[in-house]
């Protein structure tokens, strides 16, 4: 057999896919044979093949794929690409092997001879039971699919997955979407997978917590009114809070809410006529300590989920604590 894997055959030996990188004329005609790669190949795609052919024959598969894909991606020789499928092989990466030989067919198809193809089709028969389709349905259309960091297409999808035996990790991304990321595992025998994905559109705000006495009411950015208490969602950034009940002074506040954040904010209005007087004294309210205060018409507190930073250590200075001690 003429060798289409020029430079390097005798490092592949006879094993499965021995290399070669001559075409033929079309099937049915006289062959004619085309000049070596190393001699059509010009300036970056031959000094990237010269590259691909040295790392070879030093056993370097994978430093060989990198520089063949880079002589392909200059010049678009289809017999590169049964080149990248030898060194998929030796890299027992079976499903990009797969992958590699059924474009070669496709885009070489004009120059094959009946042997390479026979001899594509016997290796293709070859890894049939090494990897394992899966059918992926994702409800959005335009998410970016990859397996095991590289990108496999965007949906819908042009065809099955392909993938080698063991365990992968696919990911479905799309800008508005939380992430799906789940961990895969093929067992093989040339069978096929069906998998859903339904993306969930992303948050694009976070969460308010209103408490106050049962009697109060609790309005919103003057929109959304509860009785008592309010706890829902909102969207990003500033927002209104009102808190009022006959007979005490009403609570009125901006409140900035950042996306992912929850804030708690626990009031309790004060009667209209006199404050109670004494000593004020903080007590617990959810885990946090809540404060007596008079300057906004109430006690209050703004809780997040994220800790804060510690508080300072040492002499406070001129900073003055009247009307309340920890």
């Amino acid at each position: 057999m003429r060798s289409r894997f020029l430079g390097v055959r005798a490092a592949c030996g006879a094993a499965l896919l021995c290399a070669s990188v001559v075409a033929s004329s079309p099937a049915g005609a006289d062959p004619r044979p085309q000049a070596p790669l190393h001699e059509t190949l010009t300036g970056p795609a031959k000094a990237a093949y010269e590259s691909a052919t040295i790392l070879v024959n030093n056993g370097d598969y994978a430093g060989a794929l990198a520089k063949y894909e880079q002589a392909y991606a200059v010049s678009k020789d289809p017999r590169l690409l049964f080149n990248m499928a030898v060194c998929a092989r030796s890299l027992r990466a079976y499903a990009r092997m797969r992958g590699l030989l059924l474009r070669y067919r496709k885009e070489a198809a004009g120059t094959l001879t009946d042997e390479d193809r026979a001899e594509v089709e016997g290796a293709l028969t070859a890894v049939r039971g090494l990897v394992a389709s899966v059918k992926l349905t994702v409800n959005e259309d335009g998410a970016v699919v990859s397996v095991d960091g590289e990108n496999a297409g965007t949906t819908p999808l042009d065809g099955d997955l392909v993938l080698d035996l063991g365990k992968h990790v696919m990911s479905v991304k799309k800008p508005g979407f939380e992430p799906d990321t789940r961990t895969i595992e093929i067992s093989g025998g040339d069978r096929e997978t069906a998998m859903s994905v339904a993306l969930v559109a992303a948050k694009t705000g976070g969460a308010l917590v209103v408490a106050a006495d049962d009697d109060a009411l609790v309005t919103i950015d003057d929109d959304v009114a509860r009785r008592g208490r309010f706890d829902g969602e909102v969207t990003a950034g500033t927002h209104r809070v009102r808190v009022t009940e006959p007979g005490k002074i009403s609570y009125d506040a901006r409140v900035e809410i950042r996306t992912g954040e929850t804030r708690t904010l626990v009031i309790a209005l004060e009667n209209e006529h006199g404050a109670q007087g004494g000593p004020v004294w903080p007590w617990i309210v959810a885990g946090a300590a809540v404060v007596a205060g008079a300057t906004v018409g109430g006690y209050f507190l703004f809780q997040s989920h994220t800790p804060g930073p510690a508080p300072p250590s040492g002499q406070l200075g001129s900073v003055q604590f009247a009307s309340w001690r920890l």
